[in-house]
């Protein structure tokens, strides 16, 4: 079966490299209207030309996601483009790699603020459209978090791995609640990923690391790209709530 997502108004936040480029090329190419969203305008609009030169439908909109007023941006942008939100996928985040008996304060709240009160205010401010106007169509929501913190302990990403848990808990809690608008929401749990984001503790713990994932590779993003394209369509109507696992098998009990 084919997944297609023909005409549906869509926003990937941090989408401007990694797996959230790879995530909206893809949504793209099933047929979604996209709105390439990053903090970083010459990467969102690179990605944005990128689907464009592919044939595909997107535009670029810059924002911060911790910042409630550019949220609202973002999606009244996506409105007036595309003329409906069916879709959003929450990949904004950063990574502080600091031990937490170094880690200031600056270090943990952006991360926070970022990676899960960015998802809060996303979440809340496009289900607000998708219920006041999608009718029985409702939407889909998709967070992008991550097995550490949830599954997996690493040194040095406490504050990253606090917010991946707590985006977890909290898509969990919207799932009960946005249900009956028809309103689905999942959370895809990356494990080890080859990104630019991620390349420099890569290149550190590579060889410790593959020999703990059971299909002996490391992910690519376009493997975490193909959950949520999968999350979007409509062949997963029945799946709200939960969370998928992206990481070839790698868990805490794969852990010697």
């Amino acid at each position: 079966m084919a997944l297609q997502l023909s005409n549906r108004g869509a926003i990937v936040t941090g989408a401007g490299q990694g797996i959230g480029a790879a995530i909206a090329q893809t949504l793209a190419a099933a047929g979604a209207l996209v709105t390439v969203n990053d903090i970083n305008p010459d990467r969102a609009e690179r990605v944005a030309d990128q689907i464009r030169q592919s044939g595909g439908k997107a535009i670029a909109v810059v924002g911060d996601v911790s910042n409630k007023f550019q949220c609202v941006n973002v999606i009244e942008t996506t409105r007036s483009e595309w003329g409906q939100l069916d879709i959003l996928v929450n990949n904004a985040g950063v990574v502080p790699q600091v031990s937490v008996l170094k880690m200031d304060e600056w270090d943990w709240t952006r991360c926070i603020d970022v990676n899960l009160k960015g998802t809060f205010f996303m979440t809340q401010l496009c289900s607000r459209v998708m219920s006041d106007e999608n009718g029985e169509r409702g939407g889909v929501i998709v967070n992008i978090s991550s097995m550490i913190g949830v599954d997996v302990a690493q040194p040095q990403l406490s504050a990253y791995g606090a917010a991946s848990a707590g985006v977890v808990g909290f898509a969990k809690v919207c799932a009960r609640e946005l249900a009956p608008f028809g309103i689905r929401v999942n959370t895809v749990l990356p494990g080890m990923v080859d990104t630019p984001m991620t390349q420099r503790r890569m290149e550190r713990e590579t060889a410790v690391s593959l020999p703990q994932i059971p299909l002996n590779r490391i992910g690519h993003a376009q493997d975490v790209a193909n959950a949520v394209l999968f999350l979007c369509t409509e062949s997963s109507s029945y799946i709200t709530g939960t969370t998928i696992n992206v990481a070839g098998g790698w868990s805490g009990e794969s852990i010697a």
